[in-house]
């Protein structure tokens, strides 16, 4: 990989007091990196830089989730999308408005990696004493910039490499600061790293959200919010340990870990990790639990279910000028309701799909105005989803030949969406594929994941589709002796 220069754009907070002074950076103060890493304040700000990156419209605020991504999943009718978006849902990735789309998602996640790299190569070495948690924080900061380094490289496979290993070497995994180079490796081994980097994250981290009565601070009550009254039950005096759902948590790391296990093949060690997540519990209570029918019109996003979610305080403005103007409108690709939704009970039909126009229809889970905390929503990217460890588990199942037991495992996230349960009847590995892809295609709107189930089950989006189209190419810096 060539890169002529990662540009290192971090600004420092001059005070943590609310949700947006941590969760937003307005750029105020750009500062030498030497300086931002003088203080353990500068370590959190560096942190928060990476994830407001992620969180861009050029990659999940936009382009990673709702945008290029699902149109890519044909989720969209393409004749009210702009021209960039309906080229790249026909595959025509070297035409001149789709080139800059696909660089831009290359350039700016290594740049994201670059600075989780910038922290990672100062951190050890730093006195403990330096940072306001001591210990305890100098290991979360360093976990979750080893989490989204691994979590970043593992989506570039993703979107740059095939579903299997074919000895080709497709994309770099870098692991230094500064580094302007590094070869191209295998997909086995890019995985290799990003699983080992993650088991050592979860580790570290382990310990912020699990200890003593820390877990309570992930509950489905507050992982996403906060008030004074919260964090005083809570025991929190420093908002920085707030808001666990907005990072790299420990439960969120063991659902990238999950997902890369899966990916490799290695469905009884993503099974087994699953199990970290579905068992989690905050006293008797399940730290996720799937958000009930009751509570949509004030969790659009299904906040309940979230591992992970990134935040964007322009995410709505954004959202809305791409959803129904005169110059694009997000109409669903389908020409009735049932084409999506196999049960009419099923609550993702019923509240999060609207006719509109007579005969279309367009997803209301960015767009609908949530009647509580509508901040929360508004700012809300979905990430990670306890559904899809399910869908994890259902996989493990099928490919042990055990359909019975996978449709149980899909049927749980079913029933959670209020669906009639007993409707599935699987007894292949084809049907099992051809039901995971409808189930992905009704959880995941607007959320970036369904292109991934085609292309890791080979199975297009449409029937025109070349074979070659699941690997994005590479900017053509990437491909120049």
């Amino acid at each position: 990989m060539k890169i002529s220069k990662f540009i290192i754009a971090i600004t420092l907070l001059t005070a943590l007091t609310s949700c947006n002074d941590w969760l937003t950076i307005s750029p105020k103060n750009q500062v030498d990196e030497d300086q931002l890493f003088e203080t353990g304040l500068g370590y959190r700000n560096a942190l928060n830089g990476i994830y407001q990156n992620m969180a861009a419209g050029s990659m999940y605020g936009r382009e990673m989730t709702w945008g290029a991504l699902d149109v890519l999943a044909r989720y969209y009718d393409v004749s009210y999308l702009p021209k960039n978006w309906s080229t790249i849902a026909d595959y025509n990735y070297k035409d001149k408005n789709v080139k800059p789309l696909i660089d831009n998602i290359w350039s700016k996640t290594y740049n994201s990696i670059a600075n989780a790299n910038n922290l990672l190569s100062r951190i050890d070495g730093e006195d403990p004493l330096k940072f306001a948690g001591e210990e305890l924080e100098k290991n979360v900061i360093k976990g979750e910039a080893l989490a989204l380094r691994a979590f970043l490289h593992f989506e570039m496979v993703r979107l740059f490499a095939p579903s299997k290993d074919d000895g080709q070497t497709y994309i770099p995994y870098f692991e230094k600061y500064p580094s302007t180079y590094e070869s191209r490796a295998t997909i086995n081994d890019v995985m290799e790293k990003v699983i080992r980097d993650l088991n050592a994250a979860k580790d570290l981290v382990a310990p912020y959200d699990t200890l003593g009565t820390r877990e309570d601070r992930m509950s489905y009550y507050y992982r996403f919010s906060s008030s004074s009254s919260n964090t005083a039950i809570l025991g929190i005096t420093d908002i920085f340990e707030a808001y666990r759902g907005f990072r790299m948590n420990y439960y969120a790391i063991n659902a990238v870990l999950a997902r890369a296990y899966a990916y490799v093949g290695k469905y009884q060690e993503a099974f087994n990790t699953t199990q970290i997540i579905i068992d989690a519990k905050d006293n008797s209570a399940n730290l996720f639990r799937f958000t009930p029918e009751e509570s949509i019109s004030a969790k659009p996003k299904l906040h309940d279910d979230l591992i992970f979610a990134l935040s964007n305080e322009k995410l709505l403005d954004n959202y809305l000028s791409y959803y129904n103007t005169p110059e694009v409108i997000l109409y669903l690709d389908i020409y009735d309701k049932e084409d999506m939704f196999d049960d009419p009970a099923d609550y993702r039909g019923k509240k999060l799909v609207a006719e509109v126009n007579d005969w279309w229809y367009q997803s209301l889970k960015y767009s609908l105005n949530a009647t509580s905390d509508p901040q929360t929503n508004e700012i809300m990217i979905p990430m990670f989803r306890l559904s899809e460890m399910y869908y994890i588990r259902a996989e493990y199942y099928a490919h042990s030949n055990m359909f019975k037991e996978a449709t149980n495992e899909l049927d749980i996230v079913r029933r959670g969406r209020n669906c009639t349960v007993g409707r599935l009847d699987i007894t292949s590995m084809t049907e099992f594929n051809s039901e995971l892809i409808n189930e992905a295609k009704r959880e995941f709107v607007g959320e970036g994941q369904l292109w991934f189930y085609y292309k890791k089950l080979n199975i297009k989006p449409k029937r025109s589709m070349p074979d070659e189209a699941f690997i994005l190419p590479l900017p053509e810096s990437e491909t120049i002796n």
